[in-house]
């Protein structure tokens, strides 16, 4: 019985060691696979985030030729296939599609795909698992403007300067708004406001930070309103009126010298307080005067219509031919806020 005993006793151990190293054998490949998916999700990521501004670069640049030549979307897809191969060497543009919309501008929607390498084979048998990525630019006018400059132009001030905002030029053309109004009755009267003036982007701003918006441009978006006869309908698109002109000469002039086209709002109506706008145009400041009486100040301006920066589509207000661009849709649901706002 001992003998038995002894027997039974050392044949136990063994079996449990060969189901240990068969549970073993089971949790590395268990181990393994894990690995490989997580390196392989890993793997996909990773260039899925190399495509994705890829795509949006494509789409953007697309939007601008689109903008520039309005009317080819062959070249522009063309545009966009550049751009994709110059930041996603790898990826083949599956997609181009353009599409117009009411309110004068459209949208542009890129889609792409890239193979990443996969550690264990794809579902069809293939060593790369497909990644896709689609972006959408839209284009048209602005909805918002950023980077204003708060010296605003009288709208019907200067008969000139209304002219190059109803007939954008096909150039570069300048103009020379003086401070005293053609109209005496143009933009609240000769005796509260001229053709040009200062206001502030947020109340409460000290000549100081309007100086820096002047050389900077505003962060901030600025919506317009339609225009109007009666004065400031809408408080939310009037701006507090800041008599700055004099004090912010340094800040024009440097403006001056940079040789930037920048957005200058447009206004109908000003007071003593406030300044009504309601709308853009898009021109370099290339020489002004703001000293000696007020018959004498003038600003001259280089007009050229064309892209600024802001938020897309079709606000109310005067655009005088100016665009933005701006993405407005990414995966999964690449046009949802690429449709106008507002507009017809």
């Amino acid at each position: 019985m001992r003998s038995v005993s002894r027997l039974v006793s050392w044949r136990r151990p063994g079996g449990e060691r060969g189901a240990s190293l068969a549970l073993f054998a089971l949790s590395v490949a268990w181990l393994v696979g894990l690995t490989a998916l997580v390196v392989d999700v890993g793997l996909g990521r990773l260039t899925r985030q190399t495509l994705i501004p890829a795509t949006d670069s494509a789409a953007l640049a697309a939007a601008q030729d689109l903008v520039e030549a309005p009317g080819n979307p062959t070249g522009a897809c063309a545009t966009a296939g550049s751009y994709l191969a110059g930041n996603a060497p790898g990826a083949t543009m599956t997609d181009c599609e353009v599409a117009p919309s009411g309110a004068g501008g459209g949208r542009v929607t890129i889609t792409a795909a890239e193979n990443a390498d996969a550690t264990f084979a794809a579902a069809d048998g293939s060593a790369s698992r497909a990644v896709a990525s689609v972006s959408s630019a839209a284009f048209g006018p602005p909805l918002t403007v950023s980077k204003l400059r708060p010296v605003a132009f009288c709208y019907d001030g200067s008969s000139t300067l209304s002219q190059l905002v109803d007939n954008p030029p096909a150039s570069p053309t300048v103009v020379v708004v003086r401070f005293v109004p053609e109209s005496p009755t143009a933009c609240g009267g000769l005796s509260t406001v001229g053709n040009f003036t200062t206001f502030a982007l947020e109340n409460g701003a000290s000549v100081h930070q309007i100086g820096r918006w002047v050389r900077n441009g505003y962060q901030g978006q600025v919506g317009f309103d339609a225009p109007t006869t009666t004065g400031c309908d809408s408080p939310a698109l009037c701006r507090q009126r800041v008599d700055a002109l004099a004090e912010i000469g340094s800040a024009m002039d440097s403006l001056t010298h940079s040789g930037s086209y920048v957005a200058f709002p447009l206004f109908d109506f000003a007071d003593t307080t406030a300044v009504h706008l309601i709308g853009v145009v898009r021109a370099r400041l290339t020489s002004f005067r703001l000293d000696g009486p007020p018959e004498y100040w003038h600003v001259e301006l280089k007009v050229d219509p064309g892209l600024i920066t802001g938020t897309c589509c079709g606000a109310p207000g005067i655009h005088a031919g100016n665009q933005v661009i701006a993405l407005c849709g990414v995966d999964p649901d690449a046009v949802s806020g690429c449709e106008p706002e507002t507009g017809s």
